[in-house]
């Protein structure tokens, strides 16, 4: 590297020090803090009050899905995974076209994120995100029965298995909800007279609908008009006996029968259950029937909030920072949520533990009770030979942090934040922390490995991290990367580096991206602009040529733990003293030394001094007494 690099990078050290730890007013600090969220709403889920989603927490997930007389459909997601964030649009979708189900079946979610949720994700052995369950009416929980799993993400797909799983219960078992509907078949016996028996005097007609072999169309149209009393669905499959009824497949395959017996077809918009449901609705209008008010069993969590805005500006002003929050966040996210919520940790996964917790207390990037609490943490997860449950884990950390709290300086992302909950967060601050680990094993000699932290990082993602499709695109890329073949700590820096710029460009305009924060090729070079080699493209999806020396040199910089930002640091004492902090006590070390020091010896001096006159006055003074009292007792 050249002298001109070197002096323009020290000087980028020197400005992000000087940033970091001054000239930032302790107000500005305390105006930011205080419209930041209070760290138990920190994940706030994927779905709010204004989706028909219901929102399922520890608190409520019983009372709202086990025993009950609907069944229920559960997502089981993970708010930072980018495929469930992929996914809510369509979850919603399907809640708010279900929502005249819900008599019937519930469209509900609970966010494994959340470190609340961790018992009940563990409890149902949720092992990739996002997954489907269907609990029918009257559900218990009992080993290996927690659900039906529904094998897809398709919205027509998952309407077609609940529908065909809802007329199961109906025909196999007895629910007592009142509101489920009749989903046996017409058979041939029956009339236009025989269809109304046993019905009350509500129903003014019934729909005989069409429905074809493998097809759930005439249950899905007796679900969408569970809130009209005026009609009753029935189902036809014998087209000898959807003759009867003017049902014709293909041309008008929905007909009503009315208590007189007359009898008209239709032909729907569009073969779907809604379509057919809609036909029948603007009939049963036109003859002044109307529904009943749907009921919405919502249940949401509290409604998201924006990250303040100042909190925004900050992290835009200071784009290649890297802030103590953050890197507090990844670890605390690990060990109060990703990992507790396993249910068994055995084999490959405990392997994995092991190493990334011998890495983490190598080179812990925590306060003293912090890294305190992981070298302990360590050492009772070593023990361990064969298996440790999440439970377990979860127990003696807690217990852990009881003994040496307080752990956490703060309870908040800073340069990950983002415009909206959903974006960002846990996912940004793992890169940052293994970002910080490489950085650090590259310049200590406490390991020779070069793959130490890459091969911790590989584990835990494959293991632990939360967001499975993640995690796969991961392990495909580190093999096609080569990362078992990295010959030494530095280059295994610059192997993360460019690991983390291949993610950005393929999601870079993707779902999960925040508007508020593109995803770059990193370093930009006003950030560091030593670092790219060819003209700056407006497009960050072209080749860019790269000086890996001054990456390398850059990364080391904004990583090293003297330049660490402090920003929206709460609890400042309980980390190790800044550099600045440093110099300040040996300033004032140094001012006691060269001034007070003499004055300090010339008063030891004179105390000595005074000590031996007091004895000598004292001693002289006793011997002058003892002849006077012998003469007194001479004279007895």
């Amino acid at each position: 590297m050249s002298s001109v690099q070197l002096v323009v990078l020290a000087v980028n050290g020197l400005l992000l020090w000087g940033t970091a730890y001054a000239g930032v007013p302790l107000q500005r600090y305390e105006a930011v803090l205080k419209q930041q969220s209070a760290p138990e709403d920190r994940q706030l889920g994927l779905y709010d009050d204004s989706d028909k989603v219901v929102g399922l927490t520890v608190s409520n997930f019983d009372e709202t899905v086990v025993n009950k007389s609907h069944g229920a459909l559960v997502e089981f997601y993970n708010s930072y995974c980018g495929h469930c964030r992929n996914f809510a649009p369509t979850y919603k979708k399907l809640a708010e076209q279900l929502l005249p189900w819900s008599e019937v079946v519930i469209v509900a979610a609970i966010d494994c994120a959340a470190e609340e949720n961790n018992g009940i994700c563990r409890t149902y052995e949720i092992m990739a995100y996002p997954t489907l369950r269907y609990l029918s009416p009257g559900y218990q929980p009992a080993p290996q029965h927690y659900g039906e799993p529904l094998r897809t993400i398709d919205l027509d797909e998952i309407r077609g298995l609940l529908a065909g799983k809802v007329a199961a219960e109906n025909l196999t078992s007895i629910t007592n909800n009142t509101a489920w509907p009749n989903f046996h078949h017409i058979s041939d016996s029956d009339s236009a007279s025989s269809l109304f028996e046993g019905l009350s005097s509500l129903p003014q007609y019934v729909a005989v609908v069409h429905e074809p072999e493998n097809s759930t169309l005439a249950i899905e149209t007796a679900l969408f008009l569970l809130q009209w009393p005026a009609v009753q669905v029935r189902r036809v499959t014998d087209p000898e006996v959807a003759a009867k009824f003017k049902v014709e497949p293909g041309t008008n395959p929905v007909s009503l029968v009315d208590r007189k017996g007359h009898i008209k077809a239709y032909s729907p918009a569009a073969s779907t259950g809604e379509s057919y449901a809609q036909t029948i609705e603007q009939v049963l209008r036109k003859e002044s029937f109307t529904p009943r008010p749907v009921k919405e069993n919502i249940v949401a969590p509290e409604a998201k909030k924006t990250q303040p805005t100042a909190l925004i500006e900050e992290v835009h002003r200071n784009k290649h920072f890297v802030y103590q929050a953050d890197l507090e966040q990844a670890i605390r996210t690990i060990l109060h949520n990703e990992v507790p919520k396993v249910g068994e940790i055995s084999g490959e996964k405990l392997l994995a533990l092991q190493r990334f917790l011998v890495v983490l207390q190598r080179y812990n990037p925590l306060g003293s009770n912090g890294r305190q609490l992981v070298t302990k943490l360590k050492d009772y997860v070593v023990q361990f030979n064969t298996q440790l449950s999440g439970q377990q884990f979860e127990q003696e950390m807690k217990r852990l942090e009881g003994e040496l709290s307080p752990v956490y300086s703060t309870s908040h992302y800073v340069g990950c934040t983002a415009s909206s909950p959903r974006y960002r967060g846990y996912s940004c601050s793992l890169w940052t922390l293994f970002h910080f680990l490489t950085v650090q094993a590259a310049n200590n000699e406490a390991s020779q490995d070069p793959l130490e932290v890459l091969q911790a990082m590989h584990g835990y993602i494959k293991n632990f991290f939360g967001c499975t499709n993640c995690a796969e695109h991961f392990q495909a890329m580190a093999s096609k990367r080569k990362i078992w073949n990295v010959p030494n700590k530095e280059e295994a820096v610059l192997w993360l580096w460019a690991a983390h710029n291949e993610v950005n460009q393929r999601l870079a305009g993707d779902n999960t991206e925040d508007p508020e924060f593109p995803k770059i090729q990193f370093p930009s070079k006003s950030s560091c602009s030593e670092c790219r080699r060819s003209p700056e493209s407006t497009s960050e999806n072209l080749e860019i040529e790269w000086n890996k020396d001054a990456v390398l040199s850059f990364l080391k910089n904004i990583h090293n733990p003297q330049f660490i930002s402090r920003f929206g640091v709460e609890k400042d004492e309980v980390l190790h003293p800044t550099a600045e902090k440093m110099r300040q006590k040996r300033q004032i070390s140094s001012v006691f030394t060269d001034i007070d020091m003499r004055m300090g010896m010339l008063l030891y001096a004179f105390c000595i001094l005074m000590m031996v006159v007091a004895f000598k006055l004292f001693a002289f003074k006793g011997y002058r007494k003892k002849p006077y009292g012998h003469d007194m007792l001479g004279k007895v």
